[in-house]
């Protein structure tokens, strides 16, 4: 009796770890997961699995006349397949899934450098307990028409300053974003540099037919302006893009 009550407020429960059967992913396309449930020290009922795409992600909040700005995490993307099983004491169930990311979804990595923080989260639904999870971090590859874009700015002169997952929206003439984040990589120029911008801030908005890209340009003595255009993803290649990058900046 005393392990059933110490199983239902976590300790001796059943665990579970998921284990990603793909090392780099892209947005807007599946993955696959393994998930491993161990039996704690006495039986349990499990209801079901919940899995979820998380970001943390910058935002700004007023308190009193400052805005004040900290990290929230985010919930992009979530699944909640039934598993409706008895487990044993140190049984293990193993299960595979195919997931598919959402094509807004930001990158992580780029360049060599990571640039985000987007993680895959695992809960388990155990009757009369507490959840069990696991956490395991995401390496997201920007699309070939995103790189294609940020490798033909850095041609240009400009190279890579920052990046940042913000919280809210983009809204364009050509096209909106769906997620509660978007991704923004900032540049600043080199010695020498085309289009002659002291900053560039980029950000993409992917449908999985198009990428929506949107330039907020900041030139000396004309101040900032915002410029978007929407790019078809069959063009993933630096000359490809190149007409619609100078068609932003010239």
């Amino acid at each position: 009796m005393l392990k059933k009550i110490l199983a239902s407020v976590g300790i001796g429960k059943a665990s579970v770890d998921t284990i990603l059967l793909d090392e780099q992913l892209r947005a807007g396309e599946p993955f696959r997961i393994e998930v491993v449930i161990t039996g704690g020290e006495v039986e349990q009922e499990l209801n079901g699995l919940e899995f979820a795409i998380m970001a943390e992600a910058k935002a700004e909040k007023s308190v009193g006349d400052d805005e004040i700005k900290y990290n929230k995490s985010l919930v992009l993307q979530s699944w909640k397949p039934m598993l409706k099983q008895t487990i044993a004491p140190g049984e293990t169930i193993t299960r595979q899934f195919n997931l598919n990311l959402h094509p807004e979804t930001p990158a992580t990595r780029l360049f060599g450098q990571r640039i985000g923080k987007i993680w895959l989260q695992t809960g388990l639904d155990i009757k009369n307990g507490i959840d069990g999870s696991d956490k395991d971090p995401l390496t997201i590859l920007p699309s070939p028409t995103q790189l294609a874009v940020l490798e033909l700015i850095e041609q240009a002169g400009y190279r890579l300053y920052k990046t940042d997952i913000e919280a809210g929206y983009i809204h364009a003439h050509e096209f909106s974003s769906h997620l509660p984040c978007y991704q923004e990589y900032e540049f600043k120029p080199e010695s020498h540099s085309f289009f002659g911008a002291r900053e560039l801030e980029v950000s993409f908005v992917d449908n999985g037919e198009e990428t929506g890209v949107l330039i907020e340009v900041d030139r000396a003595f004309l101040g900032d302006g915002y410029r978007s255009i929407a790019i078809p993803n069959e063009l993933d290649t630096i000359e490809a893009v190149r007409p619609y990058v100078e068609e932003l900046l010239g």
